[in-house]
């Protein structure tokens, strides 16, 4: 409930940026003030705020394939929006813009119905149509969210390797979230990608699957590529698989072939210094589902719980669902751990994210020479990325 009306109180706040970004417009550029203008404009910001408010907490064409079609509203929706939130940034430039390059037209100005003033009427014609280029980051948004799908690899140096690990291989996907902005098509393309890399082991950092639909289809590609990685497909609990139903999500995945890591071990190359794959929980008490962040205290208790019985001399990789368990991978000596559960921030401006709601939000991190990973996941909730393409991650070990 809370996150609906998250939801709707930010189209309440794009709504009032719409009026406000035309109010703006039509005080700088006489374009903007004309009745068709106006009307187009009004009428654009009402159709996308009405298929965002019956589209996305209903989501009905999500498991219809006849009805495809209709998900390019809600993505001509959501660019509308997005450049809402653009427009009235670029808002003050504009203003500068008019006044500077008024001025300059002004001096130059060789009186009425002159040379000059033809060319005045133009450039400010041609200023009055700028503020649409607002519209193009929504479009790029749409368009790296849900066609674009980096792979990232990383070679790291491990103390202490055995020399048998030397380029032992593990690929990371995270925060799938299949369902209507995730498809089989994707998640197939996902799975390509990552038997192209030849990892010896892949592990799912969470929030797999949103729609419950779909699941039976999505483990049936899991359970395909469990099947041509040497060491297997490993899966840890994010916080979307206990918004939905956790019982059968794991009773599928489990029935797939899937190992599972819920506070525990698994002993992965056994040896005088095996390596071991630790998993741990999404605490599903309350105060997690209701907030961003696990309290310290239980994380500590989720990694002690799954190291337990991990001999001392074993190399360790920690999977978690979320970022902050790299600060207790750190303290822990744990050599690498992977998670995920931030997006990267999905929006990335000059390298940094526009929101950072952790300690650790994207990418790669090392501190005392223990490596942690935070991935920008491979799909998402809410379809629009800058600079933060979907992602999946290699990883080889060396000594």
């Amino acid at each position: 409930m809370r996150f609906l009306f998250a939801i709707y109180a930010l189209l309440a706040l794009t709504v009032f940026l719409s009026w406000l970004n035309y109010r703006l417009l039509a005080r700088l550029f006489i374009f903007w003030r004309g009745r068709k203008v106006r009307s187009v404009y009004l009428l654009l910001t009402s159709a996308a705020v009405l298929v965002m408010v019956f589209g996305w907490p209903h989501r009905p064409w999500s498991a219809d394939p006849a009805q495809e079609y209709l998900i390019f509203l809600l993505y001509g929706a959501l660019v509308w929006l997005a450049g809402q939130l653009v427009l009235i940034t670029l808002q003050p430039l504009f203003y500068v813009v008019d006044r500077w390059g008024g001025r300059r037209m002004m001096k130059t100005d060789a009186g009425p119905g002159g040379p000059e003033m033809t060319r005045r009427a133009f450039l400010r014609g041609a200023l009055a149509t700028v503020p649409l280029a607002a519209f193009v980051p929504g479009a790029q948004g749409i368009y790296s969210a849900q066609a674009e799908l980096a792979v990232v690899r990383h070679e790291l140096k491990i103390p202490g390797l055995p020399a048998g690990l030397d380029g032992f291989r593990i690929g990371q996907v995270s925060d799938t979230h299949v369902g209507q902005y995730f498809g089989m098509a994707r998640l197939d393309e996902v799975c390509a990608r990552l038997r192209d890399e030849k990892p010896d082991l892949v592990a799912v950092t969470g929030d797999f699957v949103d729609d419950l639909g779909q699941i039976g289809p999505a483990v049936e590609r899991l359970s395909a590529l469990n099947k041509s990685v040497p060491h297997g497909v490993y899966f840890c609990w994010g916080n979307h698989e206990y918004f939905r139903d956790p019982r059968l999500i794991e009773a599928t995945l489990r029935t797939g072939g899937i190992k599972i890591l819920k506070d525990e071990a698994a002993e992965i190359v056994p040896g005088d210094r095996p390596l071991f794959l630790l998993g741990v929980d999404y605490p599903p008490g309350e105060s997690a589902r209701r907030s961003m962040n696990i309290p310290a205290e239980r994380r500590r208790e989720c990694l002690a719980a799954a190291n337990r019985g991990v001999p001392a001399d074993a190399v360790r990789v920690l999977i978690a669902h979320h970022p902050d368990f790299l600060i207790d991978g750190f303290a822990a000596n744990v050599p690498l751990t992977l998670a995920g559960h931030s997006h990267g921030g999905q929006v990335v401006i000059g390298g940094k994210p526009l929101v950072s709601l952790h300690t650790y939000v994207r990418g790669l991190y090392r501190q005392d020479g223990m490596w942690g990973y935070v991935s920008s996941g491979a799909g998402h909730w809410f379809p629009f990325r800058l600079g933060c393409p979907p992602e999946i991650s290699v990883f080889t070990l060396r000594a």
